[in-house]
């Protein structure tokens, strides 16, 4: 996750408001663009070139008013970082822009009774492939943007689409039986309610081959 101060971080910094108001129409729009699961793909593509090149714009030349939700954003970032006095401080301010996009414009979705569900597999790759694409059309911008967009590509399959699999093994079963694989293992609080899982990593056995769900729990105390 970016390091992107907000109010919580010292009382007073307004750091991810400023991103999050220039990011909230252009969210709206996105959302209303999407006629169909395969649109999906070319709309955020566009977007984040689009504004990729739009910041390399802005760390050019003066910022103007502009009616562009794209150049609006990328002013946002923009002006973020400019608070910070080192090179390269807009970075993290692209990668929360566009880590809270790829949640916020799903949950639009849902909101305008356009989808059922937030998240699926499909969402999942096509988002992934407009990530990769974005990545590998910024490289030529010099800005360091590229990273940026295989970063959040990491970070959205580790926490975002890992328990999403979890979810999918306990309700339908494994599929991995490779010589070393990751067993999910549940952990409980006191009262043995389910709090989570995490995965423990074993060589392939025949007690574990088979299993979904290790046959262990690890019990966690709450805080007091």
């Amino acid at each position: 996750m970016p390091y992107i101060s907000s109010a919580e971080t010292d009382g007073k910094s307004s750091d991810r408001e400023i991103i999050d108001e220039a990011l909230r129409p252009l969210v709206q729009k996105v959302a209303k663009e999407i006629t169909n699961n395969f649109s999906l793909r070319k709309i955020y593509e566009h977007v984040f070139v689009k504004t990729a090149c739009d910041l390399r714009y802005v760390l050019q030349n003066p910022p103007v008013i502009s009616p562009d939700l794209e150049y609006n954003l990328a002013k946002a970032i923009y002006r973020v970082g400019a608070r910070n006095c080192y090179e390269g401080a807009y970075l993290g301010g692209f990668n929360y822009a566009f880590t809270r996009f790829i949640q916020l414009v799903p949950k639009v979705k849902v909101e305008r009774g356009d989808w059922a569900q937030e998240f699926r597999y499909w969402l999942y790759a096509g988002t992934i492939s407009a990530l990769v694409y974005a990545s590998r059309h910024t490289e030529k911008l010099n800005i360091g943007i590229d990273g940026v967009f295989i970063d959040i590509k990491d970070e959205y399959k580790w926490r975002v689409n890992r328990a999403y699999e979890t979810a999918q093994i306990l309700r339908s079963g494994d599929c991995y039986n490779t010589p070393w694989y990751n067993k999910p293992l549940e952990l409980t609080d006191e009262n043995g309610a389910v709090v989570g899982h995490i995965y423990v990593d074993v060589k392939r056995s025949k007690e574990t081959l088979n299993l979904d769900l290790l046959d262990y729990q690890l019990v966690l105390k709450k805080k007091s």
